[in-house]
């Protein structure tokens, strides 16, 4: 099955010091309360609202569960339909820096696009707290396949929608350049899978990739308007055979940011060698859409290379 999805980078000027690195991961709250303002949504809940049907902001924050029984058993909770990919700030003072940041819309939440681009001007000027601005945006481009751009916002505010690239599911499989029995991941942003209720210290391939098995399945059917026929106990099985090797994938800590949650898990670089072809559509997509806690805003990051090892490190392209 394919579906659509768009991936357009915010290019930032800081309005004041920053003096917390990973700042941009704890917006969560502030992003959803923006995004509220952005519909024009005066509520403080959806219960009893006569639009919740029709409500962008419902459409992308309520996760509300299928009424089928059986999708219910098939498919997790659905994830929310975007994902932030954010940078660490530098050290201060950063006043003035330039810094771009990431945001992937998933199948039907490309509809609600200006309601995003509204919702980060919000955002940056936090025009929902009291707090001062502490960014303004000085342009929104629109990524293709190969990272090519096209201006979709301007800093004077207009918007080009005609200019959106929009991803194919099946087309991004044809841009695969890598090996087919080797590939190097690595995570960039703190990876945390859960085991029994306990998260993962250490990473195999097969909890790796049945993780995104549950995420990329879910986000096709709650917003990409059907199911993946794929065998995924069949895959499961397979994904046991993949080997792990020259790996140095650790446990991090970014915790101290009041409000923003354990910012904790796996980051590093591994490679991974066996028959990957039928793995490489799911980690393909896994690189615009995150996985683990987090994922929707910047955890869970990661990215697919070419590797050659030599003496016992990993090398990769």
């Amino acid at each position: 099955m394919d579906f659509n999805f768009l991936k357009f980078i915010v290019t930032i000027k800081l309005m004041r010091n920053i003096a917390d690195s990973y700042f941009l991961f704890g917006l969560k709250s502030d992003f959803e309360s923006a995004f509220r303002l952005a519909v024009d949504c005066r509520r403080s809940s959806c219960d009893g609202c006569p639009s919740c049907d029709s409500c962008p902001f419902r459409q992308t924050f309520s996760q509300s569960i299928t009424s089928d029984p059986l999708a219910v058993k098939r498919y997790q909770k659905p994830p929310y339909p975007f994902m932030f990919d954010f940078p660490i700030l530098t050290q201060t003072p950063n006043r003035g820096g330039i810094l771009e940041f990431g945001v992937t819309l998933v199948g039907s939440a490309i509809n609600n696009f200006h309601y995003y681009l509204a919702a980060l001007v919000l955002l940056t000027r936090q025009n929902m707290t009291n707090k001062p601005a502490f960014a303004s945006i000085l342009k929104v481009e629109s990524s293709d396949y190969r990272g090519n751009r096209n201006l979709v916002m301007g800093e004077n505010g207009d918007i080009y929608p005609d200019r959106l690239f929009l991803f194919s599911a099946v087309e991004l499989q044809k841009t695969c350049e890598l090996q087919p029995n080797e590939v190097a991941i690595s995570i960039e942003t703190p990876l945390r899978l859960l085991q029994e209720g306990r998260p993962l210290r250490e990473l195999s391939f097969s909890p790796f990739i049945r993780s995104l098995f549950r995420r990329i399945s879910s986000l096709a059917y709650y917003y990409g308007g059907g199911e993946m026929e794929l065998d995924y106990k069949w895959l499961s099985s397979r994904s046991t055979s993949i080997e792990s090797r020259c790996s140095d994938f650790h446990w991090v800590d970014w915790n101290g940011h009041p409000g923003s949650g354990r910012l904790s898990g796996i980051v590093g670089k591994g490679i991974f060698s066996g028959d990957l072809l039928d793995f490489y559509p799911f980690l393909l997509l896994g690189q615009y859409f995150h996985m683990g806690k987090g994922a929707s805003f910047g955890l869970g990051k990661y990215r697919l290379e070419k590797v050659t090892v030599s003496d016992g490190g990993i090398k990769s392209r």
